[in-house]
């Protein structure tokens, strides 16, 4: 008995014009299809891959040379969790430097942020001084410095507080000075902290930077806390305040007040 190719087309037609046969179909599909992509992130996630390491501490403006770079095998979801901030290959770090304020501690992976394209010569902190500006060094400790997490080229603000002997001894706390630049971060045996300390844990003893001289005599004057117990305090800011700085100005003309009334009363 031959095939009856009639019945057999027509079967074929009622079975997909039927809509619980094609909705079957496309359902079967797509589960095909997920699995597919699952399959596929899974291998790719689970994936090792081989990235660069630092095999020993480099110092800040150091060339990254064949002696400090490692490579190891981690599992591609790692890279994937860390972005594209992780350097993935070894010749995107050779023959490079370490970006100013920076430092690779040893076993570290190598971070775009870290690693700057050419070498950077550290300049110190009385060249080009603006006309009209001088240096000054804030005291301050590791706790002031938020975990030594100001660097320099940072912009911070400084705050002024003091107790008011005048208003029994009511806490003064308010913006002194906007938008500093720190230019050094100074360890007590006078070593930048990021660039020149041979510590691990090098600890802040002063912050390095340059303010207008009539800013300069001001900060001069609260150094004397005989009355006030005035304390100046640098606040960090954010990535774009350092990205997109703005002048350096006073804050808050009360306490420039406060602290001149306080100068022109010992002289």
């Amino acid at each position: 008995m031959g095939l009856d190719l009639e019945k057999i087309k027509t079967n074929i037609k009622r079975i997909f014009s039927n809509p619980n046969t094609i909705t079957f179909v496309l359902v079967l599909v797509l589960i095909i299809i997920i699995y597919f992509v699952y399959i596929y992130m899974v291998n790719r996630a689970v994936a090792p891959v081989t990235v660069p390491y630092c095999t020993q501490k480099i110092k800040s403006l150091n060339e990254i040379t064949d002696e400090y770079i490692g490579t190891v095998q981690i599992s591609g979801n790692f890279v994937t969790a860390n972005g594209s901030g992780l350097i993935q290959s070894s010749r995107n770090v050779k023959g490079k430097y370490v970006a100013p304020g920076y430092f690779i501690p040893e076993h570290s992976f190598f971070y775009t942020d870290a690693v700057a394209d050419s070498s950077i010569q550290e300049e110190t902190a009385f060249t080009n001084l603006p006309n009209g500006y001088t240096i000054y060094k804030l005291p301050v400790t590791f706790h002031s410095t938020y975990g030594c997490s100001i660097m320099s080229g940072n912009y911070i603000d400084l705050y002024f507080k003091a107790k008011d002997p005048e208003n029994e001894g009511k806490l003064i706390y308010a913006p002194f000075i906007k938008s500093i630049q720190v230019l050094k971060v100074i360890d007590k045996d006078g070593k930048d902290v990021f660039t020149e300390s041979d510590k691990d844990e090098p600890t802040p003893s002063q912050l390095w930077f340059a303010v207008p001289e009539e800013y300069y005599q001001l900060l001069k004057y609260t150094e004397d806390n005989s009355k006030y117990a005035i304390s100046i305090i640098p606040v960090p800011r954010n990535a774009g305040y350092t990205e997109n700085p703005g002048d350096t100005t006073i804050a808050n003309e009360a306490i420039e007040s406060l602290i001149l009334s306080n100068a022109s009363t010992k002289q």
